[in-house]
């Protein structure tokens, strides 16, 4: 994988790729770190039980969340396709739009895609059974990670927690504990309530965002004492804000200051700026974009014009499937909104590069700009998650229970 495409992946918010990085490569071993030297503080002997717990926990639950749903779909896709259907037939397509839809598509590529259009008759003929398999696929890919993460891994790691104070014959002070500073605490939260709406056919990124829900609720559920319930949920709010919310909300300033203070775009992403072709369509004017903005505008000029520059650039930024015939997948449904906001970021940055004095300076400017962003990006994204989060989290704990000491971790006198 080229540096671009690294640069490209990282980049994309509504990708699980920034995730990874921040996760397994920053994340977990700053704060296995940060864990033991906070306790440390107040015990070498629960600084060292607590790294081992934290170990395990970071990194299993890691290797569940990041996997769990691509292994799960794996599973359930067998099934489906053991019951006679293909599994990457997008619901989306029941709900028939004015261009695309079950119906739309079949009698659309009857004569170019005819094994395909088999298929998605076959989802047609049985639509309540397609739609049972694909909504217990959602609930098997969520559910059994939420279960393992959230419930059955914590019992496991604090029972293995339990069995090795118990083989020491140390005694160490109990861990103090606040109860007015707790019950003040349960009192500003206990009305505040999370609610979670079902949905047909969402990303993995979505997926996981249920995960990171329903590892919240198993974790809080499953804390030793109200001390720990109420620091894991703290965290885990502050984490869920931080993983999802906050690297947007940066990408968007980090973009806006740039077009302010520099005047340069970073709109597109950066496997496009890197591409000479595009040099050169923006110095000879040859762009052919659809002429409108709407669903059958833009997919009429998908599908008249499937080796066109503009195609395989959305196919490249995963707006459009293109199968290796040459036509359009009939099975996916395309978001023409995105593909719409992609033209009218592409026509203005074409505008403003050729109005420059040097279109090559301009692109590559942008270049630059738009991958020390990404990079800046994650950096921040990171040093919030790996070290800012444990330091607050800290500093909650210190005021719940008056110690540095993990609330969870305790051996009786």
């Amino acid at each position: 994988m080229s540096l671009i495409n690294v640069i490209s992946a990282i980049g994309n918010n509504n990708s699980i790729y920034p995730l990874l990085i921040r996760d397994l490569g920053i994340e977990n071993l700053t704060k296995c770190t940060m864990t033991y030297r906070q306790n440390a503080k107040e015990s070498k002997f629960i600084a060292r039980q607590a790294l081992i717990e934290r170990f395990i926990d970071e990194y299993s639950t890691s290797a569940l969340w990041l996997g769990g749903i691509p292994f799960m779909s794996m599973v359930c896709d067998k099934f489906i396709k053991k019951a006679g259907f293909d599994p990457k037939v997008d619901l989306k397509l029941f709900k028939e739009t004015s261009s695309q839809g079950l119906n739309l598509n079949i009698a659309k590529f009857k004569d170019k895609a005819p094994d395909i259009v088999s298929e998605l008759q076959k989802v047609k003929d049985n639509k309540n059974i397609f739609k049972n398999a694909q909504n217990i696929k959602f609930l098997a890919t969520t559910a059994v990670p939420i279960a393992i993460m959230g419930f059955v891994l914590p019992k496991l790691n604090f029972l293995y927690t339990e069995k090795r104070l118990k083989q020491s014959k140390q005694n160490i002070q109990k861990t103090t504990f606040k109860p007015d500073s707790f019950k003040q605490f349960a009192q500003k939260t206990k009305n505040n309530n999370i609610n979670f709406t079902g949905i047909e056919n969402i990303t993995n990124l979505q997926k996981m965002m249920i995960l990171d829900g329903g590892l919240t609720a198993g974790r809080v559920k499953t804390g030793r004492n109200p001390a720990e319930k109420s620091e894991l949920a703290f965290k885990m709010a502050l984490m869920c804000y931080l993983n999802y919310l906050a690297p947007k909300r940066i990408e968007k300033i980090l973009n806006k200051l740039t077009k302010s203070i520099f005047k340069i775009n970073t709109d597109l992403d950066v496997k496009i700026l890197s591409d000479k072709s595009f040099i050169n369509q923006i110095k000879n004017n040859s762009f052919k974009l659809p002429k409108g903005q709407s669903e059958k505008e833009i997919l009429d000029f998908i599908d008249n014009n499937i080796n066109s520059p503009f195609v395989k650039q959305i196919e490249n930024l995963g707006l459009v499937s293109i199968l290796k015939e040459n036509i359009r997948d009939p099975r996916k449904f395309v978001e023409t909104t995105k593909i719409a906001q992609y033209k009218n970021s592409l026509v203005q940055f074409v505008k403003q590069a050729q109005n420059s004095s040097n279109i090559e300076k301009f692109v590559k400017n942008a270049l630059w700009a738009k991958s020390f962003n990404t990079i800046a990006n994650v950096a921040l994204s990171s040093f919030l998650l790996a070290f800012a989060l444990p330091k607050v989290q800290f500093i909650f704990r210190k005021i719940i229970t008056g110690s540095n000491l993990e609330p969870g971790i305790k051996i009786k006198n």
